[in-house]
């Protein structure tokens, strides 16, 4: 199976740098998420992988090989897209067999491999159907047929759920994490939906201007952030500066013990705070039901918090939290603010 080794890359177009340096190993079998807001160098760094686009500078490396100026053709990728590309006089089974056919393969043997890849993406006995006679979900499922019949152990996914209503994306997640480690697939997926990335991912890559903020685990980056961009992206956060002195400070009628001196941003992530009947007072001033928890937005002496809970509280108008919860990070050097683009 294959492993990608990214060294130093960096992408330019025209005097836009969409990618700086970056340095990214995929071990072979690992379904890895990239993951940033639009226009974070996430897609160019799939496609300077899949060879559609040439690096400025740096290389990279598939099961070994330097495949820096090998074409797409000779790379051995499957690709999944948003769009999905399929033939639309073409039936369910052709379309799924077209690769190996097109590359000159058996016809009869692209068709046998083709309707087992239908029947694993549950399209069995829609082999003869059009793409327009099937709905929005099994067109996708339909898109990851074809790129498995391939025989590729590397898939290339770029935003292929973006299209599907919600509900139709999260089973649709189920079934791609499902078929990735049922063929011992090394996957590479795109997405600016945090969600998906936390359903999906056994390593998440966290991009902002073109560069790698963080790589780990969806535990690790959700639970230990490198930054306060990570930290609200990931899961959205509540930002407080705090000013600790000989290792004590104040912080929303808490006081606070570490070993830190000085000004540091404290991060408190919306589901550690709670109501309380005893602790800082504060002013609610909006909630909503959002299923499987509710969302408080409160006024504390003017600062705006947000506080998540799985139940709804009415009796109390003060909240609390524990000090183990809490994340301290030195203030950005382009400010707290501009960092998070909320300026």
């Amino acid at each position: 199976m294959p492993n990608i080794k990214v060294k130093d890359v960096s992408k330019y177009f025209g005097r836009v740098k969409a990618l700086a340096h970056v340095d990214l190993e995929i071990r072979e079998g690992e379904y890895v998420v990239l993951l940033g807001p639009s226009g974070c160098g996430k897609t160019t760094l799939l496609k300077i992988i899949s060879g559609i686009l040439q690096p400025s500078t740096g290389t990279i490396h598939i099961a070994g090989r330097d495949m820096t100026l090998l074409p797409p053709e000779d790379r051995d990728i499957g690709f999944l897209f948003q769009n999905y590309a399929l033939f639309p006089h073409l039936s369910a089974l052709d379309n799924a067999a077209y690769g190996p056919i097109a590359r000159g393969g058996n016809p009869d043997k692209a068709r046998r491999v083709a309707a087992d890849m239908l029947e694993l993406v549950h399209l069995k006995g829609r082999e003869g159907a059009l793409p327009r006679e099937l709905s929005g979900g099994m067109q996708q499922r339909l898109a990851m047929a074809r790129a498995l019949t391939t025989g590729s152990k590397l898939m290339f996914l770029d935003e292929p759920t973006n299209a599907l209503d919600a509900h139709i994306r999260v089973e649709l997640r189920t079934e791609l994490r499902r078929m990735a480690k049922k063929l011992g697939l090394t996957v590479v997926h795109v997405t600016h939906d945090q969600e998906e990335a936390m359903a999906l991912a056994d390593k998440i890559v966290i991009m902002k201007n073109g560069q790698v903020l963080q790589v780990g685990t969806p535990s690790d980056v959700y639970h230990k952030p490198s930054s306060p961009f990570v930290a609200s992206f990931l899961g959205g956060a509540n930002f407080l500066r705090v000013k600790f002195t000989k290792g004590k400070a104040m912080l929303l009628g808490h006081e606070l013990r570490t070993k830190l001196h000085g000004e540091f941003v404290a991060v408190i992530r919306p589901e550690n705070l709670r109501f309380s009947h005893s602790g800082t007072k504060v002013e609610v001033i909006s909630s909503r039901s959002y299923g499987p928890f509710y969302r408080y937005d409160v006024d504390c002496d003017g600062v705006r918090l947000q506080i998540r809970t799985t139940h709804k509280y009415e009796e109390t108008d003060r909240i609390t939290f524990s000090q183990k919860n809490v994340l301290y990070f030195k203030e950005p050097e382009e400010g707290l603010e501009k960092s998070l683009g909320i300026e």
